[in-house]
């Protein structure tokens, strides 16, 4: 199947990018700080962002080494993947994807509708319903209409931590040192800062939007996953300094402070994170179906959007248990897959020379460092606080 590709513009490109990764796990990362202290946070997060931005680059190598499919499901099929086992070990991919995807974007149909109930007083299900109607509904209009909702949702969560910053600057500072840092604590902020920067599956994106400039792909993960840590340590810093206690959801501590106000902008905050990150990953998942199984594009809209939210309506699990599921699985499956199919595309790729590459970025020692952080993540996702 030939998809005609869209074009994006750069910031539409980084804007899918940063929609993508910042959900609504980037709430749980100040309460952590809080654990470690800012300068142990700031030292996390440089490494955090150093490796999530090398595993990117590897899959923005890896995409423009192909040249052809769309996400990487069929990659994976045509390099790594050989002999009789083949299209089992292809199908077990597709399907733990799925897994992974469908348990996000359950995540945040439910965290959505738990917020839309609270801020307006509607049942529950309703604000379900409301949540499922705009998130699937962007993404049912394809990679141009998605690039936009993007680019304006990025925008409203810059405004509203802006908001946020000015409401806090009059309060006295309570940052804390430290006090409890260990390794579980520092293991667990370092897993969720991973989590927060994941956007591998929004880079193919990227490069089909992009594919008017190629060089310009790095560029706009750089700046993609560059804004969500600025996300990061603006929200720390501001909970950190304005919250006596940092509470595990950091917008119950900050309306505790600054009052109902900041309630309703931190809520709005959340509810723009999750639609953006629920928009790059349903239609990353409605282009995997759509290339594994042949079916039209509607039809995988369909089959990648409501499977979520026919779960959330059947009360099957909460929000942050929805959260782990999906943080473990997708960085284990990163840590085995992503490094030997990039050097599998280097030997095979029917792209020999790529307009661009990572160079010196991509060897070994490099590729070694990702494995070791996309486990580390996973570990981290797991230990308990």
């Amino acid at each position: 199947m030939i998809r005609q590709k869209k074009k994006l513009t750069f910031f539409e490109s980084a804007a899918i990018v940063t929609g993508y990764g910042v959900g609504g796990g980037i709430m749980a990362v100040p309460y952590l700080a809080s654990l470690t202290g800012i300068a142990a946070m700031l030292i996390v997060l440089i490494l955090a962002y150093s490796i999530s931005l090398l595993l990117h680059l590897m899959i923005a190598e890896i995409m423009l080494r192909d040249d052809e499919s769309a996400q990487m499901v069929e990659v994976f099929n045509r390099y790594l993947f050989r002999g009789k086992g083949a299209v089992i070990f292809t199908w077990i991919i597709f399907s733990l994807l799925a897994i992974a995807f469908i348990s996000s974007l359950s995540a945040y149909i439910a965290g959505g509708g738990e917020i839309l109930m609270n801020l307006l007083g509607m049942p529950l299900w309703v604000g379900q319903c409301a949540v499922y109607a705009v998130a699937a509904g962007v993404v049912f209009f394809g990679l141009k209409a998605l690039g936009i909702s993007e680019k304006y949702a990025v925008i409203g969560i810059i405004l509203f931590v802006v908001v946020l910053a000015f409401g806090s600057v009059r309060l006295p500072f309570h940052i804390s040192s430290g006090q409890h840092v260990n390794l579980n604590s520092l293991l667990a902020l370092f897993g969720m800062m991973m989590f927060s920067f994941f956007a591998i599956f929004s880079v193919p994106q990227v490069v089909e939007g992009l594919h008017w400039n190629k060089k310009l792909i790095p560029r706009a993960i750089i700046v993609g996953i560059g804004l969500n840590g600025v996300i990061i340590i603006a929200l720390s810093l501001i909970c950190l300094g304005a919250c006596p206690q940092v509470t595990r959801i950091a917008i119950i501590g900050l309306g505790n402070t600054l009052g109902n106000w900041s309630s309703i902008v931190g809520s709005l905050f959340i509810l723009l994170a999750m639609l953006s990150s629920y928009w790059s990953i349903s239609f990353a998942l409605s282009v995997v179906v759509q290339e594994r199984l042949h079916w039209d594009e509607r039809l995988s809209w369909l089959i990648a959007t409501l499977p979520s939210f026919l779960i959330v309506i059947a009360g099957t699990t909460d929000f942050l248990g929805f959260m782990r599921v999906a943080g473990g699985a997708i960085a284990v499956l990163v840590a085995v897959m992503v490094v030997p199919l990039l050097n599998a595309v280097r030997k095979h790729g029917k792209v020999a020379s790529p307009q661009w590459s990572m160079g010196f970025w991509g060897g070994p020692f490099f590729q070694l460092l990702v494995i070791a952080g996309y486990i580390l993540m996973a570990v981290g996702s797991m230990v308990s606080i």
